[in-house]
């Protein structure tokens, strides 16, 4: 068993590829390539490429966590769009399971160090406001 397609002489052996999930010519994990991702998202190419090297020691440059970007997006719009045509022929796409754990816990949104424009007169436009530190709970 050899990594090239056409089992070629000379190719490299890795028996244990397909048991691990690394798939021919496969050169960054699948949790690397998510993460770039995730990170380019947020921030620029570059930036998200020097923040990818801070946090796993792996040296990924900006043009590849674009290619990365644009492969992920082309698979979801693929996944999108067969799940509009789905919807469109009347099949309901199934819904992802939620364990009962999960499901029990009560929605909550906090946010710390919230900067709150307050104002010297209250209910009125007039004076200039202050921004007041406010923590959240809801």
């Amino acid at each position: 068993m050899g990594r090239c397609p056409h089992r070629c002489p000379g190719s490299l052996s890795a028996p244990l590829d397909q048991s691990i999930g690394i798939t021919s010519y496969q050169h960054s994990s699948e949790e690397l390539v998510r993460l770039g991702c995730l990170l380019s998202l947020f921030m620029p190419y570059e930036l998200a490429s020097w923040m990818l090297s801070q946090w796993s020691g792996l040296s990924v440059s900006s043009s590849s966590l674009w290619s990365w970007v644009q492969v992920m997006g082309n698979k979801a719009y693929q996944e999108l769009e067969t799940q509009l045509k789905a919807q469109a022929s009347g099949d309901q796409t199934p819904c992802e399971a939620i364990s009962e754990v999960l499901s029990a816990l009560p929605l909550a949104i906090a946010a710390d160090g919230v900067m709150v424009p307050f104002r010297p007169t209250p209910k009125t436009p007039k004076g200039k406001s202050s921004g007041e530190k406010s923590k959240l709970l809801s």
